[in-house]
């Protein structure tokens, strides 16, 4: 006799949309055994993991904010075995190493960090949003402004075409980068 499972998240009701409930379980069972095997799952999976919307399903708000803990678990497990291998001060210098391309982009002039929109009728994010947000996180890189995770995985700039613009794509494969550091680092 077959058993159904509790399910991992809410159930919305069939009016509602919410994330396929077989794609979730099967992606949260892959990083469970990833997790508990301890071979680590690439924080770009989990960062870029996506299901299918449908009638009821599991509410998309607590399994994206489960996947943000996942990804800050997994971030954790790997910095504590990297440190265990080679040492704290390893640990700090490939960090330093690895956000400098990172640092180099932050350190552009306003209005010319990212590239502009492919097209003048294109959307981009607002350049002047974009540069504060950069000038706030080499101040986070210098250890002069204390900001979580959280503050770049929920940040939302307003649109902007052409010369106002910066490129999307680019700024969010930045943000990303910028993401796996801060999650690494706790």
């Amino acid at each position: 006799m077959a058993t159904t499972s509790a399910p991992l998240f809410t159930l919305l009701s069939d009016q509602e949309q919410g994330y396929h409930r077989g794609e979730v379980d099967q992606f949260m069972a892959r990083a469970r055994q990833a997790y508990d095997s301890g071979r680590g799952m690439p924080l770009a999976e989990i960062r870029e993991a996506s299901f299918s919307m449908g009638p009821g399903g599991y509410n998309p708000a607590e399994v994206d904010a489960a996947l943000d803990r996942l990804e800050d678990a997994f971030a954790g497990a790997e910095r504590d075995r990297y440190i265990a291998q080679y040492g704290e001060d390893a640990w700090y210098e490939q960090l330093h190493q690895r956000s400098q391309p990172l640092r180099r982009r932050m350190e552009r002039p306003d209005g010319q960090r990212f590239r502009e929109p492919a097209a003048a009728g294109v959307l981009g994010y607002r350049k002047d949003e974009v540069d504060h947000l950069c000038r706030q996180l080499e101040q986070y890189l210098d250890g002069e402004n204390p900001m979580s995770v959280d503050e770049i995985r929920t940040i939302t700039f307003a649109s902007a075409t052409g010369s106002n613009g910066y490129d999307e794509a680019q700024v969010d494969a930045f943000l990303d980068k910028m993401t796996e550091i801060m999650a690494s680092v706790g």
